[in-house]
């Protein structure tokens, strides 16, 4: 399945975080095969599942081709309280870090089979995430080895502004941001195309 299919994208919000479990944790699985990081298994990675989807602003869209689940992207807001820059070096200036709750949606996961892969699934489920956001940027953490991925972030309009391991037994990661338009969504001057 290289070619270009017509994926049929499903919003879900925390309501639905019960209904999707299964399947979010099942293409995890699938994805993370044979991967020896320690955070990549199954009880690990619901620990995640269930983190993010508690938030009452969960967000996720997962893809399908024909009833078959292709992949998907999830993530939620970030709070007046949140922890996500705090471990991020440099350390970035106040004004950058304030979060008020509606200014930067956290992309958390965006996976997608092997079979799907090259297809452009990926940027369609990233894409149909963000579109409906009304956050103004988007920010997300990727392994800093990963260094294709990186690339393939930042040919989608990310910026590395820092490093971050953000608990105990993370790899190091780039802490990556996305501008959305000034109303949310996906639009405007340095966001990418052509991938």
């Amino acid at each position: 399945m290289t070619t270009h299919t017509e994926l049929d994208l499903r919003h879900y919000g925390h309501a639905d975080a019960e209904s999707i479990r299964e399947s979010l944790l099942d293409i995890h699985d699938e994805v993370y095969e044979g991967s020896d990081d320690p955070l990549a298994g199954r009880e690990a990675f619901a620990r995640f599942v269930d983190h993010w989807s508690a938030n009452k602003e969960f967000a996720c869209v997962l893809a399908y081709d024909r009833e078959q689940p292709v992949g998907y992207a999830y993530g939620a807001p970030l709070g007046p309280a949140t922890t996500w820059w705090t471990k991020v070096t440099p350390l970035l200036p106040d004004a950058f870090v304030a979060e008020t709750g509606s200014r930067t949606f956290a992309l958390s996961e965006l996976m997608v089979r092997t079979p799907w892969r090259g297809t452009g699934a990926a940027r369609r489920v990233h894409d149909e995430l963000l579109t409906s956001r009304r956050e103004q940027r988007a920010t997300l953490l990727v392994h800093k080895d990963h260094t294709k991925v990186v690339a393939l972030y930042e040919s989608w309009g990310y910026v590395t502004v820092g490093e971050a391991s953000p608990f105990d037994g993370a790899p190091q990661l780039c802490a990556m941001v996305l501008t959305l338009n000034e109303s949310g969504g996906l639009a405007g001057a340095g966001y990418g195309s052509d991938s």
